[in-house]
């Protein structure tokens, strides 16, 4: 878990996060509201998104080495530093400045490809 913390609080420059963003196949959903009017170049936004998707991969990657019995805890620290990201990204203003408020809400998710049996 200290290898987790210490990726997350040693971020690369903010054009890298941006690159690995891009590599980690998120996509976004509008729910509700014009998404057009958002800046997805907001330096919080990339933050965020690059925290969950090292979160995620670290997550995919070491689970599995885990015994049953450390899985609970696991989950848990994983979970709460996830929620903390998440909260963040609920408190980004990402509007484009010139634009007038309006409710916004979008589905973000981690797509994966998947495996041919």
């Amino acid at each position: 878990m200290t290898e987790l913390k210490s990726l997350l609080d040693h971020k690369p420059s903010h054009d890298q996060m941006i690159k690995e963003v891009q590599m980690m196949s998120f996509k976004i959903r509008p729910v509700a509201g014009d998404i057009s009017l958002l800046n997805f170049k907001n330096q919080q936004l990339i933050e965020v998104l690059w925290g969950l998707g090292k979160i995620d991969d670290f997550f995919r990657k070491e689970f599995r080495r885990l015994r049953i019995h450390e899985k609970k805890t696991f989950f848990k620290l994983v979970g709460q530093m996830r929620g903390k990201l998440e909260t963040q990204l609920n408190k980004i203003n990402f509007r484009k400045p010139i634009e007038t408020p309006q409710a916004i809400e979008m589905e973000i998710v981690k797509e994966y490809p998947r495996k041919k049996n």
